[in-house]
């Protein structure tokens, strides 16, 4: 069952991906990055179809990719080396049926939207998109460079070349379009996983266990301390908590000792008992 939900995203993340190529991107003239982009800058140069470069590229990269990187990276960029250049070409006459918007900055933002939510789901599965994704992780292996900072790289340079063949217009609006589809893409990626740690530091420590552990059902962790100025020893505690359950632990908090000092930090993921189980953790991501 979860290998066959991972399949799932991947195939509705290329799906999403192809249709704000065909329906946003393409129609408007944005620039982009990546493989797309690419794919528009040799497009431009030769006038060849879209869905033949994108193909191209893909199955020039997946060989390379493999030669490199090994069986395993093969088996999971291969559904997304297929299916995308797919999509690509059966969604291609979309934008002349179905004509969602004629303002250029809704475009962009909806366009980003899809392709950062598309991105969110195959990389949230452990897959890749192949393309252009494939050079950093070889960079990466060779090199040691991370893999962010040449994805960077290689998505300033490939906007840099659009620019010279784009209106203004366009170029205003694929940058739009590119941090919308970063943000989104992270938003998908900590989707249901961010908690907030509170460490509480308190005399009354003792007392404030005793509530949260009865009173607010939650689990914490306590460690001792010396504070800075009197250089008594105390205990502070230390719990995760959700968005929901923040207010409710602030009121107890004040509630027991309105001179405590709570400390709210935001994580980005919490595995253990309670939370995320290790079991649904894939291995290959």
């Amino acid at each position: 069952m979860q290998k066959l939900n991972l399949l799932l995203k991947i195939v509705l993340g290329n799906l999403l991906l192809a249709l704000s190529v065909n329906l946003f991107i393409i129609p408007f003239s944005f620039i982009s990055g990546g493989s797309t982009g690419f794919a528009l800058i040799i497009q431009h140069i030769t006038s060849l179809p879209f869905t033949i470069i994108v193909t191209s590229i893909n199955v020039v990269m997946f060989v390379i990719g493999f030669l490199t990187l090994g069986k395993t990276f093969a088996i999971t960029t291969l559904i997304s080396t297929i299916i995308y250049p797919m999509f690509i070409q059966l969604t291609s006459s979309f934008s002349e049926i179905f004509v969602l918007t004629n303002d250029p900055l809704v475009a962009c933002i909806v366009g980003g939207a899809l392709n950062g939510l598309a991105l969110g789901l195959v990389i949230q599965s452990g897959a890749s998109t192949g393309g252009l994704d494939i050079p950093p992780l070889i960079i990466q292996k060779y090199f040691h460079i991370n893999i962010a900072v040449t994805m960077y790289i290689l998505d300033t340079i490939i906007l840099l070349v659009q620019m010279f063949f784009s209106d203004i217009g366009g170029i205003l609006c694929g940058l739009i379009l590119v941090v919308t589809t970063s943000f989104v893409m992270n938003q998908v990626l900590t989707f249901g996983k961010s908690q907030f740690q509170i460490m509480i530091i308190t005399s009354h420590y003792e007392e404030m266990r005793k509530s949260i552990l009865k009173d607010l059902n939650k689990g914490l962790t306590m460690f001792m301390i010396e504070t800075g100025y009197l250089r008594h020893e105390e205990k502070a505690l230390s719990l995760i908590a959700s968005q929901k359950d923040l207010h409710t632990i602030q009121m107890k908090v004040n509630e027991l000792d309105d001179q405590a000092f709570m400390i709210i930090s935001k994580v980005q993921e919490v595995r253990g008992l309670g939370f995320k189980p290790w079991k649904n953790l894939d291995m290959h991501s």
